[in-house]
């Protein structure tokens, strides 16, 4: 290498530098103002940060001039111009608009991907009798990551309960306990007693489960960012109850100022002339709920989603999260606690679904007419 290439060699990191509007050594200085070479690279370097300098503006400017042009004239578009004039190589610019492309799809399938990673795992499970459970259980609560439903069905009851046990990327092991055998009680210790059996599952995809003395379970579920407030009783979404229909979502039993019980996450329906709700309350007692005159009952007030009534002459409540029932009328009976219920429900609480053919003041000309059948529908609290 000659001096004179060496000097240059050396100058060149200082045109950079003047480019950038940097101070550099005098000797440098005097360097580039004397060599051709030189010069010549500043001229270029300058040349390329103008053009890259007027490329940036040219969409802004674009935007300005046609907020005032009455009739717009044939020109070429930004990109074009981009392409045509711009010093850099076209290699190198079309590397950049793909990286940009490639970092906005990456974006996007970030917050679709988060979006399907929900928190909670929305269960719906379908029974062989025909029943349907809705389930909501939590990946990162562990208060909220098991739920179970005991429901009636002549007699028998079908047993049901649902636990999250861990997940591994889209799948999540589920623990599943069932049974449709007689000869249990209704009640949650009894859910607690049967053998779980664990399985993984997907979301979007179908699970069936082997229920003893029933069939086939089938189980879907989605993921969703948030735990609902209340579960939608069996798949309804109107607010509006239907004729003979009774419905509480969520119901706080209140006596006086007091809560007495809150059965917080427990929906049930009741359907038919000759059906009703039947709340038990820990040493409390039961009441029974009805659209028909009961014996040895009082008239309670509906108001959308509150029944008000008294017993004794102590003032009680029914705080629910949907309207009750399309009339202004309804009927509750209390029955006090005994030691037999606390023995049974092992200070459980519970709403229900039931008959009340034997506790109507009077039974209907017609016992069959507008009878549910002999279903019933239980939550039980933990």
């Amino acid at each position: 290498m000659s001096p004179q290439e060496k000097q240059c060699a050396q100058a060149a990191e200082f045109i950079s530098a003047l480019c950038d509007g940097e101070t550099i050594p005098p000797y440098a200085a005097a360097h580039i103002g004397e060599c051709q070479n030189c010069k010549t690279r500043l001229k270029k370097y300058a040349e390329m940060g103008a053009e890259l300098r007027r490329v940036a503006s040219l969409q802004s400017v674009e935007t300005k001039l046609a907020a005032w042009r009455q009739v717009r004239q044939g020109k070429t578009s930004f990109w074009q111009k981009g392409w045509g004039t711009m010093r850099i190589p076209r290699f190198a610019f079309g590397l950049m608009l793909i990286a940009i492309v490639v970092l906005g799809s990456t974006l996007t399938m970030v917050k679709v991907r988060a979006h399907e990673q929900g928190s909670v795992l929305m269960l719906t499970a379908k029974t062989a009798s025909g029943h349907t459970v809705v389930c909501a259980l939590s990946l990162r609560l562990k208060d909220a990551d098991t739920c179970g439903s005991v429901q009636l069905q002549n007699g028998v009851p079908e047993q049901y309960g649902f636990r999250l046990i861990s997940k591994d990327g889209d799948l999540i092991q589920l623990g599943v306990r069932a049974s449709a055998e007689p000869g249990l009680r209704a009640a949650s210790d009894d859910i607690e007693k049967l053998p779980e059996g664990q399985y993984w599952f997907q979301p979007g995809q179908k699970l069936s489960v082997d229920v003893p003395g029933s069939g086939p379970m089938t189980i879907t579920g989605e993921l969703l960012d948030h735990m609902p407030p209340s579960i939608s009783i069996g798949g309804e979404e109107q607010l509006d109850p239907n004729a003979n229909e009774i419905r509480f979502v969520s119901p706080v039993v209140a006596k006086g100022n007091e809560i007495v019980s809150d059965f917080e996450g427990m929906d049930v329906l009741s359907s038919g002339k000759l059906q009703g709700i039947e709340l038990y309350v820990p040493h409390d007692g039961r009441y029974e709920v009805s659209l028909s005159p009961l014996a040895g009952g009082v008239e309670g007030a509906i108001k959308e989603s509150r029944v008000t009534f008294e017993v004794d002459g102590q003032h009680y409540q029914f705080l629910t999260g949907a309207p009750v029932a399309r009339g202004e009328h309804i009927w509750i009976l209390h029955l006090p606690a005994t030691d037999v219920d606390s023995a049974n429900m092992g200070g459980h609480g519970y709403v229900a679904s039931i008959d009340m053919s034997k506790y109507l003041a009077k039974a209907p000309s017609q016992a069959g007419a507008g009878a549910a059948g002999g279903s019933a529908q239980v939550v039980i609290s933990h």
